[in-house]
């Protein structure tokens, strides 16, 4: 597996985590309010949870891949998985278990959010995360995970925001994310011993 593998392997995974969450809330006057749309609706909280803390792993293989020395050392790595692991058993606990759902519409759509809602932890701290290591190697090719991680932060700092907005920060993110690794130059592929270069 080259060595971009894993990194836009956790990215995918949050990015299809993505498609669900809003092909709920698309479907969500379709559906109406009611027991099925809030069951759809659990879902999306439980995907938050365990697949966005998993981005600062893709920040330290994408800073890796961009050529960072920092980021190669295996200390880094075993702290990225611990600290995202970590931040995903603290997002079960805080944000999903004993989880009550409202229903909240908003223009054409309708879905349903947190009836108590608490300070996204998990999601400010893996946003902090990519901004850092894009700005760490911003002129290595950094520059496209710092912007998508700053545009997410921008989107989610204002909770008056229309939700089209946070979906726009959400989409930024991960193309942010996509356009590092597109630039970033792929492992060189081993030659088999005794053929020449």
């Amino acid at each position: 597996m080259g060595r971009r593998s894993v990194p836009l392997g956790l990215a995918a995974l949050v990015a299809a985590g993505l498609v669900y969450d809003n092909g709920v809330v698309a479907a969500g006057r379709l559906i109406g309010e009611g027991g099925l749309l809030m069951a759809l609706n659990h879902p999306r909280f439980v995907i938050h949870a365990l697949l966005t803390p998993l981005l600062i792993v893709t920040a330290v293989g994408l800073a890796r891949a961009c050529g960072a020395g920092w980021a190669r050392a295996r200390a880094v790595h075993v702290l990225a998985w611990c600290l995202a692991l970590g931040l995903v058993g603290y997002g079960l606990v805080a944000e999903v278990y004993g989880l009550e759902l409202a229903a909240a519409p908003e223009g054409d759509a309708l879905r349903y959010s947190a009836a108590h809602t608490a300070p996204p932890v998990p999601a400010i701290v893996t946003v902090v995360a990519l901004l850092a290591a894009g700005l760490a190697t911003v002129r290595r090719g950094g520059a496209w995970m710092a912007g998508g991680a700053a545009a997410m932060f921008a989107a989610s700092a204002v909770h008056s925001a229309p939700m089209a907005i946070a979906n726009l920060g959400e989409v930024a993110f991960l193309a942010g994310i996509a356009m590092t690794a597109h630039r970033t130059p792929a492992a060189p592929t081993p030659r088999p011993a005794g053929t020449a270069a």
